[in-house]
C-alpha cells in the first residue's frame, strides 16, 4: 500500500498536518510506503495554461519541485490532501496544487465519460481545518473539491471539515475530530 500526504499548510506542526497522520495511521499505513509533501516547502509553480498536458505531453510540461508530488499521486493507492481554510478559501499554496491537478486530466476530459487519467481504485481523503466553529459554512468549498477529484478519477472520496481549531494542539483538545478523521478515513478500507 502506498499513501500519499500533499499538506496546503504552510505552518510545519499545524493541525491539519496532525490530522493527516492521524489518518495515515487509520488506513493502517504503518509500515508501508508514505510520501508527504508540505507544499509551502516546495519550490512549486502554478498552472501556466499552456495545455501542453492536453496535447503535446501526457502530464504537466512544468519540472519543479511538484511534478515528483504528482507523479506521487499517480502511483499510490490513497491520496490524503488537508488544507486549512485562510479568508473563506483553501491556501494558496494548496490551489497551486489543485490546479497543476489539471494536467491528470485526458485532452477530451470535457466528453470523456471517464475523464481522468488516474488508475481506477485509487482513494481519496480530503481534510479542511477551520477556526470558525460553524462546519457547516465551507461544506460547498467541500463539495466543490471533491467534485473536482471525484472527476480525476479517485473511486472512493472523502471529505471531512476540522472546525472551531484554535493553534492548540488538536490531538489534545479536539477527540472528537480525530475520531471523525479516524472514521472518514476507515471508510476507504472498506469500499
Amino acid at each position: 500500500m502506498s499513501v500519499v500526504v500533499v499538506s496546503g499548510s504552510p505552518r510545519e506542526t499545524s493541525n491539519a498536518g496532525l490530522l493527516a497522520e492521524v489518518a495515515v495511521k487509520a488506513i493502517g499505513a504503518q509500515g508501508s510506503e508514505v510520501k508527504k509533501f508540505v507544499i509551502n516547502e516546495l519550490a512549486a509553480k502554478g498552472c501556466q495554461a499552456c495545455y501542453s498536458c492536453k496535447g503535446k505531453t501526457e502530464f504537466c510540461a512544468i519540472k519543479d519541485d511538484l511534478t515528483h508530488a504528482l507523479s506521487s499521486v499517480t502511483n499510490a493507492d490513497y491520496v490524503i490532501f488537508v488544507t486549512p481554510i485562510y479568508i473563506g478559501e483553501i491556501t494558496a499554496q494548496a490551489k497551486i496544487f489543485v490546479d497543476r491537478c489539471y494536467s491528470l486530466f485526458k485532452p477530451d476530459f470535457k466528453t470523456n465519460p471517464a475523464p481522468g487519467r488516474l488508475a481506477p481504485g485509487k482513494k481519496f481523503l480530503l481534510i479542511f481545518t477551520q477556526g470558525n466553529p460553524d462546519a457547516t459554512i465551507y461544506q460547498k468549498n467541500l463539495q466543490s473539491y471533491l467534485g473536482y477529484f471525484k472527476r480525476l478519477g479517485f473511486q472512493l472520496v472523502e471529505g471531512v471539515v476540522a472546525a472551531g481549531l484554535a493553534k492548540e494542539s488538536v490531538l489534545e483538545t479536539r477527540p472528537d475530530l480525530v475520531k471523525k478523521v479516524e472514521d472518514a478515513a476507515k471508510s476507504l478500507l472498506q469500499g
